[in-house]
């Protein structure tokens, strides 16, 4: 009976492993905001820079996400996070276009215990997945259960 409760608790520790939970937090704490430039860009000139309404959440430029309303492919080439400025390029030249740019931002901006809580939810997860089955199996295998 030792064996097969061992068994259950690795396949509940893997279960519980494979939860996303650094996924689910991130998205919990954070929500997408679209901002909307109208740009021209004069003859020889293929970059812009925007300013941006809200700070980027964790100074995270990955999730900026450019849009073009004409047939363009615009690049982010940086991002500096004390103006809120984020330069755009590999822009169409001599065009007028509008442009989205999506990125994420911190809607918890109310609560510092709620902020430290949910930073430390990801160690906190890992401890309890790597706790679990170690406590679990001893105290089966020494008879305690």
């Amino acid at each position: 009976m030792r064996i097969f409760y061992s068994f259950l608790i690795i396949m509940t520790s893997v279960f519980l492993f494979l939860l996303p939970l650094t996924k689910m937090v991130y998205n919990y704490r954070t929500d997408p905001v679209t901002d909307s430039f109208d740009v021209d860009t004069a003859v020889g000139e293929t970059s812009d820079n925007f300013t941006l309404d809200d700070f980027i959440y964790d100074d995270d430029d990955d999730t900026i996400e450019i849009e073009s309303s004409i047939d363009e492919i615009p690049g982010l080439v940086s991002y500096n996070s004390t103006s809120k400025t984020v330069w755009v390029g590999s822009l169409t030249a001599n065009t007028t276009r509008t442009l989205e740019i999506t990125y994420d931002i911190d809607v918890i901006t109310d609560s510092d215990a709620i902020n430290n809580l949910l930073d430390r939810v990801a160690w906190i997860w890992m401890l309890i997945c790597i706790a679990f089955p170690v406590a679990s199996l001893a105290a089966i295998w020494t008879g305690r259960v």
